[in-house]
């Protein structure tokens, strides 16, 4: 019945400034992009697939997230090290530098989007 998750939804009061980021610092490309009054934003992916990131208007949504760390999504990469230092180079504002998980061997490193939502990192030192 239920299969994966295909797309994460990401509102923005700047969706463009938001989708922006995200191709300048993942290299994702634009797949979709609409501009209808009851569905604006651009969908994207990643060179891997899904799933996509949609960032997109939203009428109730002001300013940026008021509780950035309720959800999170995690991006996989081969070397946390290398990655944050290439993050680094793109200004990103980390909330965590990187480390190993207390009770697995994967490492993280957390950081936030310009709208305040939290994304992390996972993946081998």
């Amino acid at each position: 019945m239920f299969h994966k998750i295909t797309t994460i939804l990401l509102w923005s009061q700047d969706y463009e400034r938001l989708a922006k980021w995200y191709q300048d610092v993942f290299n994702v490309r634009v797949v979709e992009q609409l501009d209808h009054p009851d569905d604006t934003g651009i969908l994207m992916e990643f060179p891997d697939g899904q799933p996509w990131i949609w960032a997109g208007k939203h009428s109730a949504i002001k300013g940026t997230n008021k509780d950035p760390l309720r959800i999170m999504f995690n991006i996989s990469v081969d070397s946390v090290t290398a990655a944050y230092e290439y993050l680094k180079t793109k200004n990103v504002t980390f909330i965590a530098t990187p480390f190993k998980a207390p009770t697995f061997d994967k490492w993280f490193a957390t950081f936030s989007d310009p709208d305040g939502n939290t994304v992390q990192i996972i993946g081998g030192k």
